[in-house]
């Protein structure tokens, strides 16, 4: 082998050697946050929601849904259509990875989150009470909320409580 080949052979091997030993020493990062971290974002989400924080809440909404629901017009739609009922209680049931199908979108990984919601109807006794699963996708490393298929069908539509007429 000659010289030259040799000389160049032998400096890609040491450079092949530093880059794989930096690699591994290098601190990791993921473009997801950890499983155990999404009932806590979503308790978090639906708290802000239920103070009427709508700016706050936009900060976290999925990417592809900020496009189509713009801040200023997410913010004057959302305080425009008050919730139905107050809400008594939010409690974590549950959370797992999931693959699900994002509004407007195709298929994606992440998290479902199950939570209790209680709310109050004609008095403390008797609030209605059900269980629901809500979606989140990862987003460089941190938590996104996604419009529902109806929420996000009224702001494709420039609608803000009115469903597109067929």
């Amino acid at each position: 082998m000659p010289r030259r080949a040799a000389t160049g052979l032998a400096a890609l091997w040491m450079l092949a050697t530093v880059g794989i030993t930096a690699a591994h020493a290098a601190p990791r990062t993921t473009a997801a946050p950890a499983l155990r971290t999404a009932g806590a974002f979503m308790l978090e989400d639906i708290r802000i929601k239920v103070d009427g924080k709508w700016g706050l809440a936009w900060k976290s909404l999925y990417p592809a849904h900020k496009i189509v629901a713009p801040r200023s017009v997410y913010i004057q739609c959302e305080a425009s259509t008050p919730w139905a009922a107050p809400v008594k209680s939010v409690k974590l049931v549950g959370v797992h990875r999931a693959t699900f199908r994002v509004p407007g979108g195709g298929t994606v990984g992440g998290a479902a989150v199950v939570m209790r919601i209680a709310v109050k109807w004609h008095g403390e006794r008797d609030p209605i009470v059900f269980t629901h699963v809500f979606h989140l996708v990862p987003v460089n490393g941190h938590w996104t909320w996604l419009l529902s298929p109806q929420r996000y069908a009224l702001y494709r539509h420039d609608g803000c409580g009115n469903f597109p007429v067929a």
